[in-house]
């Protein structure tokens, strides 16, 4: 009778368990190994995006060990370090006429941009062609004509980043190309290259700028005034003055080749003494910003390029 009863018992708990029990679950997508890479179908991608080109041309062609794998610039490793180390930046090699090619890549201006002329033209004659040097499995020769179209279309196109965004121009601050100081007729000399000029004292004194910006011819440039200190970092705002324009001179920079100036200014030293120095300071502004040149964190040979020194 026990036995029975105790079967009977674990017959009804059986029948309750099963009876209470969930619907089966839902097959588990992760059993499976769907994470495969090499499945995916990149005919998906769009041929001259950023990606493509990367994936397709920049990585297997140019990141090669020892060339553009992080060891030269620009970096091609990844689709993010090609892209911001490609589109407006400055080339460090320049063609043989020199600045012809403002940036490695000019969005919407494949003519101007240096990596399609680096792939296509040995710029000065010994440093080849790139790439340089090709894996052997490579498709570059065999596809070259496909690759640079891509290129060429992408960068014509805006040179878009990985969302499709046009990039943003960059907007680089007003530079000195030079400074010169003239007493009568004669351009005052420097004792060095960044050494302050050497004037006669009881003399006025004309100073010419020669100012580059990357979007405004220097003419262009708004609220241009100078102030004259007996110290090279204390400058009274009350000494502000009114730079004048033109008319424009031709005369060397600080590099040595000739440039257009364009402000000048008469300092007047007739109550200048022997030993005397006298440290500028010039303030403007281009379309976006109002830069001071030298500014507070100049290296001090730019702070003496524009002092003037009376014997």
């Amino acid at each position: 009778m026990k036995n029975l009863i105790s079967s009977l018992t674990t017959i009804f708990v059986c029948v309750q368990f099963f009876s209470c029990s969930k619907e089966p679950l839902p097959a588990n997508p992760f059993d499976s190994n769907s994470n495969d890479t090499n499945s995916i179908d990149t005919n998906q991608y769009d041929p001259y995006s950023i990606f493509s080109i990367h994936k397709d041309i920049l990585k297997p062609t140019c990141a090669n060990s020892g060339c553009h794998d992080g060891n030269f610039e620009p970096d091609f490793r990844t689709v993010e370090s090609s892209y911001y180390g490609l589109v407006n930046v400055t080339p460090i090699k320049s063609s043989i006429s020199g600045g012809t090619f403002p940036y490695r890549v000019v969005p919407s201006d494949a003519a101007k941009s240096m990596l399609l002329q680096r792939m296509t033209i040995d710029l000065n004659g010994n440093s080849g062609i790139m790439p340089l040097a090709l894996e052997p499995k490579s498709t570059y020769n065999k596809q070259k004509s496909e690759y640079l179209q891509r290129i060429t279309k992408w960068i014509n196109d805006g040179a878009k980043d990985l969302a499709g965004n046009l990039p943003t121009s960059p907007n680089f601050p007003p530079s000195i190309q030079g400074v010169v100081f003239i007493q009568g007729n004669n351009v005052l000399s420097r004792p060095g290259k960044y050494e302050a000029a050497i004037a006669t004292s009881a003399m006025n004194t004309t100073v010419y700028f020669s100012i580059l910006d990357d979007k405004l011819d220097q003419s262009q440039l708004k609220n241009c005034t100078i102030n004259v200190s007996v110290t090279p970092d204390s400058f009274d705002i009350v000494n502000e003055k009114s730079l004048s324009a033109g008319p424009e001179k031709i005369m060397n920079g600080i590099d040595g080749k000739s440039v257009k100036y364009w402000f000048n200014f008469d300092i007047e030293s007739m109550y200048t003494k022997p030993l005397d120095v006298l440290w500028i300071r010039i303030t403007l502004t281009d379309d976006k910003q109002t830069i001071q040149l030298p500014n507070p964190n100049s290296m001090f040979a730019i702070k003496k390029y524009f002092a003037l020194k009376f014997n």
